[in-house]
């Protein structure tokens, strides 16, 4: 039945592109506007006639917005947008009817319409109507496709095929001018837990109007504290355009910015920053002490060790159970008053806030050997001391044996992480990695339909890019299932989950279909959001690795969100 219904999709769209082939090369007729149509800048809802509108293709597209194939209506919505001649007032109303179509393809190539809408009839309650509908897509947090959608509109981009009016008489899109979306450019690029920095600065970089905003240069000059390291090499490249190219008084301002910058403990930053000033970099300034669970008084900038790292993958397992064991059971400071090895309890959920974090993360350096790492007894108490495996033996420990030998899993995120290794991403932003480990990993290795398993072709990709076992029996090196946790980091989206790559990349058609997206895989799961594999990414995105303190708690309440 499947395969029918696709080749029935097939064969209609085959027979589409004949019919649209047959109307581009008949005749051309262009309809001529009457008198009792309204001209673009007045006062009324009503739409006005398009003289370069081509009757052959608006004929064509009337008939595919009415298909009940929401890829057909998509493909017909994203041809009106592109396409001056296929810009009837007639389809105004279904345009704007589409927004809230049960489709979000739909939705969103109708959003995409807006743009020549607003051109062609602002001023009028048409054009106010289209400039509220990018505001909404903007201003909301659940559809990113949608935001996304919107600032290829502001941009006014001919390059991506979206939206552009050659023959518009302003210098600037009108989104760009107009003071609301400005304001809203501010303050999205401004926020913290924004996920568009990356695109709203490639837009504010390419539009020397918006460079000339001075409320735009703050905005900027925040993303320098982003999480993200392309985010922040991107905002200080771009504070340094405005300081070289921008006008006298947005030239000082970016130049009080770029000094801030040179205080960040971001070497890319710094660098950036003081070539452009011509200023050496300062030295760092010495960080506030964190005080030990043992009472030692100590800076994080001092320990050798990551801390992205720790969060991740080693403070988990003072909260995982070996049998009926775990360390907090014995080594908080209410059970253990004299030890060397005191860690914080865990909260809800056995997750550490941020804060607990990195006292936890100081704390551990009593039991670790900073002269020969590998001696430490954070590493050598859990390890059995009998084990006939392998070169490292373990030490006596009053809590039991919770590793083996010097090949267990755990042993060697310790030994790891001792010997250096370190993670990209930060505390923030990192998922739980045991729910990754039983549940998402297998994904990657599981064949789909064509037969090839998504780690066939994503071990040559550069985001996502997975590891295949290199062992017989099929499974992971420590190393291995960490370099594919933290790529799988790069494509999920923790603010709108559904709108993360890795799951709309294997629910779409192949590139080129309409509706579909760049992924030359194709669909891997039939079922697409029904597939346990949906469903299971789904679940792991909304699973944070650290717990929210009770001040970012608070926060997220009094700004109505949810955690």
């Amino acid at each position: 039945m499947r395969f029918w219904v696709q080749s029935r999709n097939f064969i209609f769209l085959a027979l589409l592109v004949v019919c649209v082939a047959l109307v581009l090369s008949g005749p051309k007729s262009r309809s001529t506007p009457s008198k009792s149509e309204l001209t673009p800048g007045t006062r009324s809802s009503g739409p006005a006639a398009n003289p370069t509108a081509d009757h052959g293709i608006v004929s064509t597209l009337e008939v595919l917005l009415r298909s009940p194939q929401p890829d057909v209506r998509a493909s017909a919505l994203e041809w009106i947008a592109r396409d001056k001649r296929a810009q009837n007032p007639e389809f105004v109303s279904q345009i704007f009817a589409a927004l809230k179509d049960k489709d979000g393809n739909v939705r969103d190539k109708a959003l995409t319409n807006m743009g020549w809408i607003l051109d062609r009839y602002h001023g009028s309650t048409t054009g106010d109507q289209a400039l509220s509908t990018i505001q909404k897509a903007l201003k909301q947090t659940s559809d990113h496709a949608a935001q996304l959608a919107a600032l290829d509109l502001i941009g006014g981009s001919g390059q991506g095929g979206v939206y552009y009016n050659a023959d518009a008489t302003h210098e600037d899109p009108l989104l760009i001018s107009d003071p609301s979306i400005r304001s809203l450019l501010v303050s999205m690029l401004a926020n913290p837990q924004s996920s568009l920095r990356p695109q709203l600065l490639r837009l504010v970089s390419g539009s020397p109007s918006l460079q000339s905003d001075p409320a735009m240069v703050g905005a900027v000059a925040a993303a320098l504290n982003d999480d993200d390291l392309s985010v922040r090499s991107d905002a200080v490249d771009l504070l340094v355009k405005i300081y070289q190219q921008g006008p006298p008084i947005l030239r000082a301002q970016a130049k009080n910015r770029l000094h801030v910058a040179l205080e960040t403990g971001d070497p890319n930053v710094q660098l950036r920053a003081s070539r452009a000033l011509g200023v050496p970099i300062p030295p760092p300034r010495p960080q506030p002490r964190l005080v030990s669970l043992t009472g030692e008084k100590v800076s994080m900038a001092d320990v050798p060790f990551d801390f992205n790292f720790f969060t991740a993958f080693v403070q988990p397992l003072f909260v995982k159970r070996y049998g009926n064991a775990a360390c907090v059971d014995c080594h908080t400071p209410e059970s253990n008053t004299s030890g060397k090895f005191r860690i914080l309890a865990a909260g809800p959920g056995g997750h550490y806030t941020l804060e607990q974090s990195r006292i936890n993360f100081v704390s551990v350096l009593a039991v670790i050997n900073r002269k020969d790492p590998m001696k430490s007894k954070l590493l050598l108490k859990p390890l059995d001391p009998t084990t006939r495996e392998g070169t490292i033996r373990g030490l006596n420990h009053d809590g039991g044996v919770f590793w083996e030998n010097q090949y267990s899993p755990d042993f060697e995120i310790v030994a790891d992480w001792l010997k250096g290794a370190k993670l990209q991403t930060p505390p923030e932003k990192q998922l739980d990695f045991a729910y990754f480990e039983k549940h998402i990993e297998s994904i990657f290795s599981t064949p789909g339909p064509d037969g090839f398993a998504c780690i066939n072709c994503h071990s040559t990709h550069a985001i996502l890019h997975l590891e295949s076992p290199e062992t017989r029996n099929g499974k992971l090196s420590i190393e291995q299932l960490i370099n594919n946790y933290q790529s799988a980091h790069r494509v999920v989206d923790e603010a709108a989950p559904s709108d993360s790559y890795i799951v709309r990349k294997p629910t779409s058609p192949r590139e080129g279909v309409p509706g579909g997206l760049s992924h030359a895989g194709g669909v891997r799961w039939p079922d697409k959001k029904e597939s346990w594999q949906y469903k299971a990414l789904i679940t792991w995105i909304g699973m944070p690795n650290l717990a929210k303190s009770p001040t970012q708690t608070a926060k997220a309440r009094a700004e109505g969100s949810s955690y």
